[in-house]
């Protein structure tokens, strides 16, 4: 059935004033807790309804429960804002931080930044227009010698070991993207208008200030980003381009084109499991008795949806359903190594809402994505040691190196994607040319490295264009690359001692929603990624785990890569 909203911010608000009025800490706390039940029944259909239409956008009854939480999301958060408000005017806020840290109070303060009831109708809209970019991109096609396919379908193909295979199959997925330019053209520009007018509503200079409300950034300033996106572009890129030309001298070919860079010396691509649900339960019975337990539970419940099929978006997710206390696993896989990467991804983003759900509030579960992602991130280095389950053994060397050198190289696209966006929101007014004429010169100074063999849609400047999170979620994008900046630390650790890693890994988790950004990490044992130096020793760490003089070397021996691993 679906949720009566009238009753539902009846029930909210009838709650908020037991809360506003409590005249004790306990009963103040006993009527957070009631609002806190009642924010999961909100969320828990609003999740449920977002897999489903994810799992098929063509499903009618689920495209128009979409459109309705579209409709009424601005209201909820409505309500929300007036439970930040509260949470801030409460006089036992210092009792509150023993139990849910300081971290929610901060988080409150920003959000209600962000937020003011005249901007209800354009956060409706801008709901809608973004809800639009998922269906569009899901219901793209391949025209292969096969006949029309879901693009999702020829994932496998690009991946290929024939290189001509791979060329090939990336022109065809470029066309299907080129056939849907002027869509996606269009579906931008109105976008960056209806934030820009949430901006000038909220009396912020430019969308800029308000995504950086929303993204709940308690610990550094957008001055900080600029800084670190200098440092990226000093000391690590340099390094990042060094590893490609490495790599096209390896693979032996004139040009190194984008279709290549997954490859290894040899012209082979590491080939994955096909049964990853069963093998990986092998991967996380060793890993520790919180994630075999967490895991099988996983299974047991179904809680996934790893298939590819038509109306299926492309993509991958981790959702906490709140009352059904377990998280849901999404992804297309296709037995890839990106896959393979993407599905330890997303199960460590839902060991982490697994780990924190016997907490008495949400609030303690509900970090900011920077911490967020380093749950995800970090997990995919930290099944590094039992890979041999999920991959032929003489191919972990290849797959490692693979991962390795695209988490360093990540970090400057993941750079280029937030300057694009904040230039973009400083500048609403740039032209469809303009923006594109700036992916290019962005794409020379973060991934100089960047070849393309056709002229149909990533050389033309559009190459953003295929982020999701760019259309849905702006302004995420930079959380990803400080949360790969503490995966890579993670890792490095691990590779001195496994016990003292992991320890690190569940501090994270543990602390991810009390504190802050710095203070987690900090606290966990890593260094940020805003301290001097810290990238540069990153960038060459990578490097020197890398042995050149054996990247040449066959794929059938288990020496072509040395990693600084047991």
């Amino acid at each position: 059935m679906r949720l009566n909203m009238d009753r539902f911010e009846q029930k909210f608000r009838s709650q908020l004033e037991e809360f506003k009025h409590a005249k004790s800490f306990g009963a103040a706390y006993y009527a957070l807790l009631g609002l806190d039940r009642i924010r999961d029944e909100f969320s828990t259909l609003a999740v449920i309804c977002e897999a489903r239409n994810t799992m098929d956008v063509n499903d009618v009854f689920y495209k128009e429960e979409t459109e309705f939480f579209d409709r009424v999301k601005p209201r909820y958060e409505a309500l929300e804002n007036e439970m930040n408000e509260a949470l801030l005017e409460s006089p036992y806020q210092k009792e509150f931080e023993i139990h849910i840290g300081t971290e929610p109070f901060r988080m409150a303060a920003l959000h209600k930044e962000s937020f003011h009831p005249e901007i209800m109708e354009e956060l409706k809209q801008e709901n809608e227009l973004s809800s639009k970019y998922s269906e569009m991109i899901a219901n793209l096609k391949a025209e292969t010698e096969e006949g029309v396919v879901p693009l999702s379908k020829i994932g496998t193909h690009m991946g290929s070991e024939d290189r001509n295979e791979r060329a090939k199959y990336a022109a065809i997925w470029e066309k299907s993207f080129a056939s849907a330019g002027e869509e996606l053209d269009d579906l931008y520009d109105r976008l960056v208008k209806v934030r820009d007018r949430i901006a000038k509503k909220l009396g912020k200079k430019s969308f800029t200030e308000v995504g950086y409300c929303r993204m709940g950034r308690t610990s550094y300033t957008r001055k900080d980003i600029v800084s670190f996106r200098e440092e990226v572009k000093k000391n690590l890129v340099p390094v990042a381009q060094r590893l490609f030309e490495k790599q096209r001298q390896a693979l032996g070919v004139e040009v190194l084109y984008h279709y290549d860079e997954d490859i290894f010396a040899g012209g082979k691509k590491p080939q994955p499991t096909q049964n990853i649900l069963e093998d990986f339960q092998k991967v996380y019975r060793e890993l520790s008795p919180e994630t075999r337990v967490y895991y099988e539970e996983l299974l047991k419940c179904e809680f996934f949806d790893l298939s590819m099929r038509p109306g299926k978006i492309m993509g991958a997710y981790s959702n906490y359903v709140a009352q059904y206390h377990m998280p849901f696993i999404f992804e297309t896989y296709h037995a890839t190594t990106g896959a393979l990467k993407t599905f330890a991804h997303e199960t460590g983003h839902g060991f982490h809402s697994y780990t924190k759900r016997g907490e008495p509030f949400s609030f303690s579960g509900a970090c900011s994505s920077d911490l967020a992602e380093i749950h995800s991130m970090g997990m995919e280095f930290l099944v590094w040691p039992y890979l041999k389950y999920v991959l032929p053994e003489e191919e972990i060397a290849s797959y490692c190196y693979i991962h390795l050198k695209n988490a360093l190289s990540f970090i400057p696209y993941g750079c280029a994607i937030d300057e694009f966006q904040e230039t973009i929101y400083d500048h609403p007014n740039l032209s469809v040319e303009d923006r594109k004429d700036l992916w290019k010169q962005l794409e020379k100074q973060y991934m100089p490295w960047k070849k393309y063999d056709t002229d149909l849609f990533l050389s033309k400047g559009r190459a953003w264009q295929r982020q999701t999170h760019v259309y849905r979620w702006p302004f995420y994008y930079i959380d990803y690359v400080l949360a790969q900046v503490c995966a890579l630390e993670l890792h490095f650790m691990d590779q001195e001692n496994h016990e003292t890693a992991g320890n690190c890994y569940k501090k994270i988790v543990e602390y991810s929603g009390q504190k802050g950004f710095k203070e987690t990490i900090e606290s966990a044992g890593l260094p940020s990624p805003f301290q001097e130096a810290v990238i540069k020793e990153l960038a060459q760490s990578v490097e020197n785990s890398i042995s050149w003089e054996l990247m040449g070397a066959e794929i059938g021996e288990k020496t072509i890569f040395a990693l600084k691993m047991e």
